[in-house]
């Protein structure tokens, strides 16, 4: 036992096997499961990724890669297994849109048309129907593989161990099996890393491909571009903020000349959206009595709130976005403009007025991306580690365990801790 407990994967792989056990014992249910069960796979990971925190010297990519490909096949394999049924998306609007895509026709769709392809992939792959959640699953594992291996390439010294954090830490499993959330994740994360080393054109093109699929990959790519400015560095700029428009411009043009109403009507539907329940505005307005969730609705739907309570919402979160971009302006080294710039995606969606628990994907890898360039110390990795863990938690509280009567205090919590840990971080690169 002496020489396997230097080992950080060894104890990294006991609890990917406790994670994938207890999900075992979780059960079929898909929502309103007991909260025991993330309790415990926390407990588990957490312990793990202290010892490896120890170790971290020791990590190594490729076994960091198969820990994560064993964790995320496990809890497929084992839903699939056990029947637990998918999640509304990958069941219902995933078919339905790939296969409308599939038969010639742009779908009626709230997603951007990088979505809707990916889309049609998996329903040309699975025979669409019901294997779209088979087909779902399996292909965001590619894609959590990037998104590792990118945080660890990063920096190696001191980004190893936020690889080793996003690989096995099992409370956004569910969201890479039945979202598709990782694909637009891991474009974003790759992008950043070309960035990082100076591949600004590369860069463009991820970013510009990760924006296609999900947009808020192009808030990284203009805060990369400000800096580059800010730098006197303006044919750079160009260059990167050319490939990262040129590339979207290619996914999107084909069906804005055949579709033109269908493709702008999903930015119609996301604008003219209201307060939903899983919003931090829906929380701060219920806290002073101006806004509650109708009468036999999902917490997740549209709130009762006053007409201008919207528009104050799209407000925060504007001022939330600029005031990062306006601290990429203010970096002056490369790794401080990188990791701002992968916190305006967080800005974006932690404001949100429509707010979705998977997007604590894309939070959480941008997250490591900033934590990897900025903790100093191990102490400071430890630090800022803890409130990212703490809001992923509360976030699978809120969903899918849908904790009963306080899932309002699961979202408060992860609200809070999400802005601790952003906070936390705009303040070092500052």
């Amino acid at each position: 036992m002496r020489p396997a407990s230097k080992d950080p994967h060894v104890v990294l792989l006991a609890a990917v096997a406790a994670a994938v056990a207890l999900e075992v014992a979780r059960g079929s249910g898909t929502l309103g499961t007991s909260e025991t069960w993330p309790l415990l796979q926390a407990l588990a990971a957490g312990g793990a990724l202290l010892v490896a925190w120890r170790l971290q010297q020791r990590l190594r990519l490729a076994p960091l890669l198969a820990l994560a490909l064993a964790l995320e096949v496990g809890f497929v394999v084992v839903h699939l297994a056990l029947g637990v049924q998918s999640d509304f998306d990958s069941a219902r609007v995933y078919p339905r849109e790939g296969e409308a895509l599939l038969h010639g026709h742009y779908p009626d769709t709230e997603y951007p048309p990088g979505a809707v392809l990916l889309f049609a992939f998996e329903a040309l792959v699975s025979g669409g129907g019901s294997g779209v959640r088979v087909a779902n699953a399996f292909t965001m594992i590619p894609f959590e593989l990037a998104a590792v291996a990118a945080v660890f390439v990063l920096s190696p010294r001191r980004s190893a161990w936020f690889a080793a954090l996003l690989a096995v830490w099992p409370l956004d499993a569910f969201y890479w099996e039945f979202k598709y959330d990782a694909a637009p994740t891991a474009a974003l994360v790759v992008g950043l890393v070309l960035a990082y080393r100076n591949r600004w054109t590369s860069a463009g093109v991820v970013l510009g491909l990760g924006a296609a699929l999900k947009w808020t990959p192009g808030l990284a790519a203009l805060g990369v571009a400000l800096w580059l400015l800010s730098r006197r560095r303006a044919r750079d700029a160009v260059r990167h903020l050319a490939a990262a428009v040129g590339v979207f411009l290619v996914v999107n043009i084909p069906f804005l000349a055949t579709s033109p109403g269908l493709v702008l009507h999903s930015y119609h539907v996301q604008a003219s959206r209201g307060i939903t329940g899983e919003s931090f505005a829906y929380l701060v307005l219920r806290l002073v009595g101006r806004a509650e969730i109708p009468p036999n609705s999902a917490f997740y739907g549209p709130v009762i709130a006053p007409s201008w309570a919207t528009t104050a919402a799209g407000a925060l979160q504007l001022l939330a976005v600029l005031a990062v971009l306006a601290l990429v302006l203010r970096s002056r080294t490369r790794d401080a403009a990188v990791a701002v710039a992968a916190l305006a995606p967080v800005a974006f969606l932690l404001t949100t007025r429509t707010f979705s628990p998977q997007y604590l994907v894309t939070i959480l890898a941008a997250w490591c991306v900033a934590g990897a360039l900025l903790a100093a110390t191990r102490r400071r990795q430890l630090l800022l580690a803890l409130p990212m863990l703490g809001a992923t938690l509360a976030n699978v509280l809120v969903y899918p365990v849908v904790t009963p009567t306080y899932w309002w205090v699961c979202s408060w919590a992860m609200f809070l801790l999400g802005a601790t840990a952003t906070a936390a971080l705009l303040a070092e690169a500052a």
